[in-house]
């Protein structure tokens, strides 16, 4: 068998044992020694490990305005991280307490309590370690701020009588915010602090229209006239968009019965429009918090009418005759029942289908509020003189798990009262009430209950634990015929 031989002799001098096409050209080789070295460090670092340090990416509060709603704070990692070490060199100063919680490289810190208002807070976060034990390269500052402390009412006193304001408490600065001639008569401000609406009227409040004002640069917007009808009183929703007003046809049947109507406005952008109820509307009523239900009371019962195909059917809440307050995560509800007796007691309902009795009343039990802090019920009782027949309002605070009631202020007839509970749960506003004893001027101010007001006297109390403490009882330079605090 003969031996196979190349001659490279007949090999053309331009031919190569390689393709011709490849590397041909200097340009060529260059890419491929990149491309062959990058893919060389890909290797050794998969094989090695990612020995970048770790840092923290983004914090959702940087920089920000954080609100009584904002109870979670986010810290997002280029990389997964042990999460006790980050929960043991986490600092935030104030302090505010919390829950830790990991998903993959976020770490959620979520506040057992709103943060209080009119503070600047900072995050410091240094030597935490990722899930290798690697600790972090440089440590990490945040900053977020809570909003000041702003109370909005309608002052009884000239200039300011009949006109919506607002009262710093970290500045100690009043802004009138309608103009003089203009009697505000509701107010109600949004969830989020950026608006408040308000019914206003030139003349009586027969002719009073809706109204929204834009803090921030304080311009207001018509939303709802009284054309053709006399309102009565609205409610805005938790997040602002929804807005519903209760009015009263004024051409109908002199001899029938007076029946209002709810006219409701789904976003800002959408026109009011009339809500079709098969149920009468008997007295007040309240928006559920998660936007879904009306609940409005009808005297011997509270109908809960759904707002959107998607709601829980209608139904009726036999034993209950008015819904006082609704807690803002929707987890209990105070209730009104109106007892065989004449008395009136006060009913603390779950989420979960509990409840309790928390007081009995021979007089009428206004508005009440719920503490952001503690299981603690804040209500405006009314007690009826058995001589006179008259009512004097007292202001309780009712810790409904301890079975505890303390009473926070007492008015005497004819002095009213109205209150409100900061958003924080650390401050309560209260105002005295002078009613007018004759004829009152037509812009006077008015109360929650129609009332004209003389004059008036606002107080402030710090709270703790959802309780006053009664040693930092405080007048305040400013009357108000009503409060409300600035979310």
């Amino acid at each position: 068998m003969s031996e196979s031989r190349i001659d490279m002799n007949r090999i053309p001098a331009s031919s190569s044992l390689w393709p011709a096409h490849w590397f041909s050209q200097p340009l060529d080789r260059w890419v491929a020694g990149i491309t062959f070295g990058s893919l060389m460090v890909g290797i050794i670092l998969f094989l090695l490990g990612n020995h970048t340090a770790p840092y923290v990416r983004d914090f959702n509060w940087q920089q920000q305005r954080v609100g009584s709603r904002d109870l979670q704070m986010v810290l997002t990692f280029n990389r997964p991280m042990d999460p006790d070490s980050v929960e043991a060199h986490l600092q935030i100063q104030p302090p505010l307490p919390g829950r830790m919680r990991k998903l993959g490289r976020r770490f959620f810190w979520t506040l057992t309590e709103p943060a209080p208002y009119g503070q600047t807070y900072r995050v410091q976060l240094q030597a935490a370690q990722d899930e290798r034990g690697q600790p972090m390269s440089r440590p990490f500052e945040g900053e977020f701020r809570t909003p000041d402390r702003q109370l909005l009412g309608i002052g009884t006193e000239p200039p300011q009588a009949g006109r919506l304001f607002l009262f710093n408490l970290e500045t100690h600065s009043t802004t009138l915010l309608t103009p003089a001639g203009m009697k505000v008569t509701q107010m109600q401000p949004s969830a989020d602090g950026r608006y408040v609406y308000y019914f206003a009227t030139e003349t009586g409040i027969q002719h009073q229209d809706l109204y929204r004002l834009n803090l921030e640069d304080q311009t207001a917007e018509l939303l709802l006239d009284h054309q053709g009808y006399q309102n009565l009183r609205f409610q805005v929703s938790p997040t602002g968009e929804l807005v519903v007003a209760e009015r009263m046809p004024l051409q109908r049947d002199p001899s029938g019965l007076v029946e209002t109507q709810l006219w409701i406005q789904e976003t800002h952008r959408d026109p009011f429009q009339r809500l079709d109820l098969d149920t009468a509307v008997g007295g007040d009523f309240l928006i559920s918090p998660d936007e879904s239900s009306l609940l409005i009371s009808q005297g011997r019962g509270v109908g809960i009418v759904p707002l959107h195909p998607r709601a829980a059917a209608e139904s009726f809440l036999a034993q209950f005759g008015q819904t006082l307050a609704i807690r803002p995560d929707g987890a209990f509800g105070a209730l009104l029942r109106f007892n065989p007796d004449y008395t009136r007691s006060l009913w603390i309902v779950s989420n979960t289908g509990n409840s309790q009795e928390i007081w009995v009343a021979e007089g009428s039990i206004g508005v009440g509020a719920f503490s952001t802090t503690a299981p603690v019920f804040y209500g405006l009782v009314n007690e009826i003189d058995p001589e006179t027949y008259t009512e004097s309002p007292r202001l309780l605070a009712i810790d409904w798990e301890e079975g505890r009631q303390t009473e926070v202020v007492r008015a005497e007839y004819p002095i009213g009262l109205d209150f409100s509970l900061a958003p924080d749960g650390r401050t309560l506003a209260y105002t005295l009430l002078e009613p007018f004893q004759g004829l009152p001027d037509p812009l006077a101010p008015l109360s929650r209950t129609g009332q004209a007001i003389a004059s008036s006297q606002v107080w402030l109390l710090d709270v703790e634990d959802g309780l006053p403490i009664p040693s930092s009882r405080r007048r305040l330079p400013l009357g108000s015929s009503m409060l409300a605090w600035i979310p």
